[in-house]
């Protein structure tokens, strides 16, 4: 009977040594599951009480493999956390349509965004929470990823006559106190809260832009699709 495994899930079964598959592909697979092991480990641990010698062992690889990939703990984690945003954005790349108006972009980011900390809760503590405890380049990678945002959001600027009145950090702002939102609530592992957010959050971001009126009328609308 043939073998339903995918390659990746049979390789991971086989013992060290030679394998009869392209060497650059053993050495993805490895890289693959040990940024997952990293990912998942440092979830449930935390990232101090995570060591190399466990996301060897979880990854199935042997010591001397991880020095292979990784000169540090550190740049493992970090490598972990740009996998996960690349990830991310290639999610929002194909749900969030860019020629949608900006409040239904930003309405549609934000419900697609609670969906994959819901749906990924590892993932989401790597990059919104152990981010912020696992050193200087961790934490400028999590700040990084709070001005990626920030672009977007300052196009609602547009829709203010009255946009020169808003301070510049404005944007940076917000977003920083919505990942809170999120970060509380990851900490504690409420997942079942996230989602219900929603309506919060856009009335957050999108009252200096649009009023607290549009936006109260937007959060509904939002709320009432999720129901």
């Amino acid at each position: 009977m043939a073998d339903s495994r995918s390659l990746s899930e049979r390789l991971a079964k086989m013992p060290p040594g030679r394998h009869l598959v392209p060497r650059d592909f053993v050495s993805q697979n490895q890289r693959d599951r040990m940024l997952l092991a990293t990912t998942e480990l440092v979830a449930e641990r935390g990232y101090q009480k995570t060591t190399i010698e466990l996301i060897a062992k979880t990854a199935r690889v042997a010591l001397s493999t991880f020095y292979e990939h990784f000169s540090s703990k550190e740049e493992c984690f970090l490598a972990a956390f740009d996998e996960c945003i690349s990830a991310a954005a290639e999610v929002f790349g194909e749900l969030v349509e860019p020629d949608q108006p900006w409040v239904d972009q930003i309405s549609s980011g934000m419900e697609v965004f609670l969906e994959m900390v819901v749906t990924e809760p590892a993932r989401a503590r790597l990059c919104i929470v152990e981010s912020q405890a696992a050193g200087g380049a961790a934490l400028a990678r999590y700040q990084a990823m709070l001005g990626s945002v920030a672009p977007k959001l300052r196009e609602g600027r547009e829709l203010n006559p009255r946009a020169a009145r808003l301070p510049d950090g404005l944007e940076i702002a917000i977003v920083g106190g919505l990942s809170w939102l999120i970060h509380q609530r990851l900490v504690a592992d409420r997942l079942d809260d996230i989602k219900a957010l929603l309506p919060e959050m856009l009335q957050v971001t999108l009252t200096p832009y649009v009023g607290e009126v549009e936006a109260g009328r937007l959060a509904d609308a939002a709320q009432a699709r999720a129901a």
